[in-house]
C-alpha cells in the first residue's frame, strides 16, 4: 500500500513564514511603484495646467490669472478666477459643510478661467491625493468633495492681493516676473474644509515662516509647477516637513515644520516674484 506524504506542522511554519517575509518585502515596493505611477499623472496634471496659465496670459497681454479662489464674499467681481468656489448652475455659493458636493466644487472648476484651455475635470485631481481620508473625521467627510488637489501660490496674483502691505510686491504681469523658471506658481495643496480655498501661503520676509502646509503625495516628493510652465518632482528635505504632511497636521499645528530647513528656505526663494 503506498504511504500518503504530508507536510509536517513544522513545515508549513516555514512556508507560512517565508510568505510573510516576502510580502513585507513587497507590499512597501509595490506601494512605492503606486505612489511613482500617481506622481507621474501629478506630474502630467501640473504641467497642463502651468500651460494653461502661461496660455492665458498670453492672450491678455500678459496679465496673470487671479490666483485667488474667494468664498461667497468676493474680494473684487472684476476678477475672473482660475478656479471658483463651489456653486450651484444658477451661481449660488455651496461651500459650507452642509451644502458642499463634488458636483458643486465641479462648477466651480468648469468656470475658472483655465478651464477652457483644459477641457477635462481630470487636470485638476491628484490620484494620491489623500485628502478625503485624512479628514475623515470632519464635518466635511460626507461631502465627497474634495476633488481639486492643486492651489497658485498667493504672490502669484493671489491672495496676498488682499494682505496689508503686500500688494505692490504681488505679480499681476508676467513682466513683473525675475527668473520665472525658478518661480512657484503651482503646487499640490490640502484642506481641511472639504474644498482648498484662497491660495498657497507662506510668511516670506527675513525670518520665514509656514502658514499653510504642504502636501507630499508622492513618497517624500511633490509636484510643483513653474512659471516657466515647466513641472517638476521636487524632494522635500526636512523631516518634519514630512512628518506634518503625512499626518495631515493643517495651519498652525504643532510640530510645525522646521521654519530654518531647507524646504522652506526654498519656497522662500520660489514664493517671491520679483527677486
Amino acid at each position: 500500500m503506498k504511504k500518503e506524504t504530508a507536510f509536517t506542522l513544522i513545515e508549513l511554519l516555514v512556508v507560512i513564514a517565508i510568505i510573510a517575509l516576502l510580502l513585507s518585502v513587497l507590499v512597501p515596493a509595490l506601494r512605492r511603484v503606486k505612489q511613482q505611477a500617481a506622481g507621474a499623472v501629478c506630474l502630467s496634471n501640473i504641467r497642463q495646467l502651468a500651460v494653461a496659465w502661461q496660455s492665458y496670459s498670453a492672450d491678455h497681454d500678459g496679465e496673470i490669472v487671479h490666483g485667488h479662489v474667494p468664498r461667497t464674499s468676493v474680494p473684487d467681481p472684476t476678477h475672473r478666477f482660475w478656479v471658483h468656489y463651489p456653486q450651484t448652475e444658477a451661481g449660488v455659493y455651496r461651500g459650507e459643510p452642509a451644502d458642499v458636493r463634488r458636483e458643486y466644487e465641479l462648477i466651480g472648476i468648469r468656470r475658472g478661467a483655465l478651464f477652457d484651455y483644459l477641457n477635462t475635470f481630470d487636470v485638476y485631481h491628484c490620484p494620491g491625493d489623500k485628502s478625503s481620508v485624512m479628514f475623515a473625521s470632519t464635518e466635511y467627510a460626507t461631502t465627497k468633495s474634495w476633488w481639486n488637489s492643486y492651489s497658485i501660490t498667493g504672490m502669484m496674483n493671489g491672495e496676498e492681493l488682499y494682505r496689508t502691505g503686500v500688494v505692490d510686491k504681488v505679480a499681476k504681469k508676467t513682466s513683473d516676473l525675475v527668473n520665472p523658471g525658478g518661480k512657484v506658481v503651482f503646487l499640490e495643496n490640502v484642506d481641511e474644509r472639504g474644498w482648498i480655498m484662497g491660495s498657497w501661503l507662506m510668511n516670506y520676509a527675513n525670518n520665514p515662516t509656514w502658514v499653510d502646509p504642504i502636501a507630499i503625495w508622492h513618497y517624500e516628493r511633490g509636484t510643483l509647477g513653474f512659471a516657466d510652465a515647466h513641472a517638476e518632482m521636487h524632494n522635500w528635505r526636512d523631516g518634519t516637513t514630512i512628518e506634518n504632511a503625512e499626518a495631515g497636521r493643517v495651519i498652525h499645528t504643532v510640530p510645525r515644520p522646521n521654519e530654518s530647513g531647507e524646504d522652506i528656505r526654498y519656497m522662500q526663494r520660489a514664493y517671491v516674484p520679483r527677486r
